[in-house]
C-alpha cells in the first residue's frame, strides 16, 4: 500500500493515537472552535458508536494545549495555545454499574484515582462531596478553572434498563453527582456531556438548567459522523478496494454504501454515515450489518414483548416529535423516543410549524432497517434473530418458485413458536408481524392499499413483479374456509384492477390460531382470479 495512504482507525477512539500513528482523522475541530469560543456548558446526544468518545478525547487534547497534535487541522492557527486547563475526563461507560452499591463504589474509585494524580486528600467521605472537593482543589492548586468532560453520562442508567429499580437508584446517584457541576460553577471553565439518552428527571436537565442541548441544533448536526464529502475525501482508496472486492464500479459502490449506511440526521437537512459501520465495511471489504453487531439494547426488545408494541407503527408515515428533542421517563418509556435516541429512528425532515418545528422520523438506512426488523420480529415470535433472517431468505426463494408447500412451512417456522395463550394474539398482532416481515424481504411493500371497492392488505413489488397479499386469521374457521373467502373477496372487489398491466400474482396467507396452530399459503394467477369472478 502507498505510504501516503492513511490507515483505517478500526477500534481507535483516541485522538493522539490517530494523529501520531497516521490513522484517518476526519477533522471536526471547526465545530469545536465555534462551540468553545462563545459557550461554557453543553450536552450532546448521539447513538452509540457514533464518534462521541473521539470528540471528547479531541476536546481534552485541545484544552490541555497539545498544539503539535492539531497541525494541519482547522483549529490550529485559531486557538490560543498559550492557555491550557486541567481536564477532568469522566468516562462513565468504564464503570461497573450492575448494582447501586457497585456503581457508587466504582464512581468513588474513579474520583479517588483522579485525586491521586493531583495529590489531593479529601475531607468528605461521600462521592458527591469528594467530587465537589476535587473540582475546587484542582482549580486552586493549578490556579486555573477546570474543564469537565463526561462521556456516556447515562451509561449507569441505560445499562440497567432491564432492572428499573437499579436504573432508578443509579439515576439518583448521578443526579446528586452531576448537581455538583452547578454548585461548583465558579471553579469550572467548560462543561461538555455526551450520552445516548436525555432523561427527564436527571439533574443535568432539572437542576443544571443552563446546560445547552446541541442535539438537534443545525449548526452542529455534523459534529459526529461522516458526511458524503468526508467519505470521498478521506476514504477514496478504500472505496476503490471495496469496489474491486465486490466487483462493482466506483460509483455503484458509493451508491450502495449510501443505501446501506447513510441517512442519520439531527436536523432533517444534513445526513450522515455512522463511522463504525463505514470503518468496518472498508476493513472487511464487504457489506454487512455492522451497526447491529455493536450490540442492540436488550431493553428495546423487552419493551416489544412487555408493552405489546404494535409493529404497525412502522407503517405510520407521521412518526414525529415537535419542538425540542424528546426526553425519557424511566417509568413511562415511549418506544419511538427510545428508538430515536438509540439511533434506530432518525429525523428525516424538519417542517416549520408556527413557533415550533415538527420533525418527521424514519429509519435511517437499509442496515438498520434489516437488522432492527429481524430483532423486532424475533421478539414477537420467540425466534432468534438469525432464524428470522434465514426464514426471510427462504420466503423470498420459495415465493420466486411459487412453491406453496415450502412457503407454508417457512411461515410456520416464523410464527410457530408463538405461545397459544399469548394475550396479544389477534388479527392486528399478526398484521404487525407480517407488515415488518415483508419490509425485510427486498420487495417494496405498500400497506392497506385502497381501490374503488375495497382495501388490499399488502402489495409487494420489485422491478419484475407485483404480489397482492391477503392475510386471513381465525380461531374458529378452517383454513379452507379462509382461502375460499379470501379468493372470493379478491375477485369480487377487483383488487387487480390497478395492476393489470403488471406481472401480477396473488398470495393468501391463512392462519388458524388454535392450540395446534396452522398456517398455509396459496398462490393464484390473474387468469385464475378472473375465472373466480365469472363463476
Amino acid at each position: 500500500m502507498d505510504e501516503s495512504i492513511k490507515d483505517l482507525p478500526n477500534g481507535i477512539s483516541t485522538f493522539s493515537q490517530m494523529i501520531e500513528n497516521n490513522y484517518i482523522y476526519v477533522d471536526k475541530t471547526e465545530y469545536l472552535y465555534k462551540l468553545i469560543k462563545p459557550g461554557k456548558k453543553y450536552f450532546l446526544s448521539r447513538p452509540r458508536r457514533f464518534g462521541k468518545s473521539l470528540l471528547i478525547d479531541t476536546m481534552e487534547e485541545l484544552f490541555e494545549g497539545n498544539k503539535k497534535l492539531f497541525e494541519g487541522l482547522y483549529i490550529y492557527d485559531k486557538w490560543d495555545w498559550s492557555q491550557s486547563y486541567p481536564v477532568l475526563h469522566l468516562d462513565m461507560s468504564g464503570l461497573r454499574v450492575k448494582t447501586p452499591e457497585i456503581f457508587e463504589n466504582s464512581l468513588n474509585k474513579l474520583v479517588d484515582e483522579i485525586a491521586e494524580e493531583y495529590s489531593i486528600d479529601f475531607i468528605n467521605d461521600d462521592v458527591k462531596g469528594k467530587f465537589g472537593e476535587l473540582i475546587k482543589k484542582i482549580s486552586i492548586k493549578t490556579k486555573k478553572n477546570v474543564v469537565v468532560l463526561v462521556d456516556e453520562y447515562d451509561f449507569p442508567i441505560i445499562d440497567n434498563m432491564n432492572n428499573l429499580d437499579v436504573a432508578d437508584k443509579n439515576r439518583e446517584t448521578l443526579s446528586e453527582f452531576y448537581q455538583i457541576l452547578k454548585t461548583s460553577g465558579k471553579y469550572i471553565h467548560f462543561i461538555f456531556l455526551t450520552g445516548v439518552s436525555k432523561f427527564v428527571k436527571t439533574s443535568i436537565f432539572s437542576k443544571l438548567n443552563n446546560l445547552t442541548d446541541l442535539t438537534i441544533n443545525p449548526d452542529y448536526s455534523a459534529i459526529c459522523g461522516y458526511t458524503e464529502d468526508d467519505l470521498e475525501e478521506h476514504f477514496s482508496y478504500y472505496i476503490e478496494e471495496l469496489s474491486k472486492n465486490q466487483e462493482l464500479g466506483y460509483e455503484e459502490t458509493i451508491e450502495k454504501i449510501k443505501r446501506c449506511y447513510d441517512g442519520y440526521s439531527w436536523d432533517g437537512r444534513h445526513f450522515l454515515y455512522n463511522p463504525s459501520s463505514i470503518i468496518n465495511t472498508f476493513f472487511e471489504k464487504k457489506f454487512a450489518n455492522y451497526w447491529f453487531d455493536t450490540g442492540t439494547p436488550t431493553f428495546l426488545m423487552d419493551l416489544v414483548k412487555k408493552d405489546n408494541i404494535d409493529l404497525n407503527m412502522f407503517m405510520d408515515s407521521d412518526l414525529h416529535f415537535n419542538g425540542t428533542f424528546p426526553t425519557w421517563d424511566l417509568n413511562n418509556i415511549n418506544f419511538s423516543t427510545a428508538l430515536l435516541q438509540t439511533g434506530y429512528l432518525t429525523i428525516k425532515k424538519a417542517i416549520k410549524k408556527g413557533s415550533k418545528d415538527k420533525y418527521l422520523l424514519g429509519i435511517p438506512n437499509r442496515e438498520v432497517e434489516s437488522s432492527l426488523f429481524n430483532y423486532l420480529i424475533a421478539a414477537q415470535t420467540d425466534n432468534l434473530p438469525e432464524e428470522v433472517e434465514s426464514i426471510n431468505d427462504d420466503f423470498s426463494d420459495y415465493l420466486d418458485e411459487e412453491n406453496e408447500e415450502k412457503l407454508s412451512q417457512t411461515l410456520d417456522r416464523l410464527i410457530g413458536n408463538i405461545p397459544y395463550h399469548s394475550h396479544m394474539k389477534n388479527w392486528k398482532y399478526y398484521q404487525g408481524i407480517f407488515s415488518v416481515f415483508f419490509m425485510t424481504t427486498g420487495l417494496k411493500p405498500k400497506f392497506e392499499q385502497s381501490n374503488s371497492q375495497g382495501r388490499i392488505d399488502y402489495v409487494l413489488h420489485d422491478e419484475n413483479k407485483y404480489i397482492i397479499v391477503e392475510l386471513k386469521y381465525s380461531q374458529k374457521k378452517s383454513i379452507e374456509t379462509m382461502f375460499d373467502e379470501s379468493w372470493s373477496q379478491i375477485a369480487k372487489k377487483r383488487y387487480y384492477q390497478t395492476y393489470q398491466d403488471k406481472n401480477l400474482m396473488f398470495l393468501t396467507i391463512a392462519i388458524r390460531d388454535t392450540e395446534a396452530k396452522e398456517v398455509q399459503c396459496q398462490i393464484k394467477t390473474l387468469e385464475e382470479i378472473k375465472k373466480i369472478k365469472t363463476e
